[in-house]
């Protein structure tokens, strides 16, 4: 399975400096993470992608081979996590050191 985000730069909110089209491509990304907290992706659907203007801007999608049968959309809600990143503009503690502090304390 593969998934795959397809973003054309070529749209006036990634047109700046190299600091301001990283921070727009990354604001869509984080926009993109949220959006599969919120609702996951089942394979084969396609999530838009727009620039901070509203306009389309590529696609992310889940796929996966043709000989495999699809299966459900998976839909998660990680603990507010979508929430928390659209609040925050994406400036949050990585989720891999709380999720590993999680475990630790299970084992206790």
């Amino acid at each position: 399975m593969q998934f795959q985000v397809t973003i054309d730069c070529s749209s006036a909110a990634l047109s700046g400096d190299a600091i301001s089209r990283s921070q727009e491509l990354a604001n869509i990304l984080i926009a993109v993470a949220a959006d599969l907290l919120d609702q996951g992706l089942a394979p084969g659907d396609k999530l838009p992608l727009r620039d901070r203007n509203g306009h389309s801007v590529g696609t992310a999608q889940l796929r996966e081979p043709q000989l495999l049968a699809s299966s459900g959309p998976l839909k998660l809600n990680a603990g507010g996590g979508a929430d928390r990143l659209r609040q925050t503009g994406g400036q949050v503690r990585p989720l891999r050191r709380e999720l590993s502090v999680d475990r630790r304390l299970q084992r206790d």
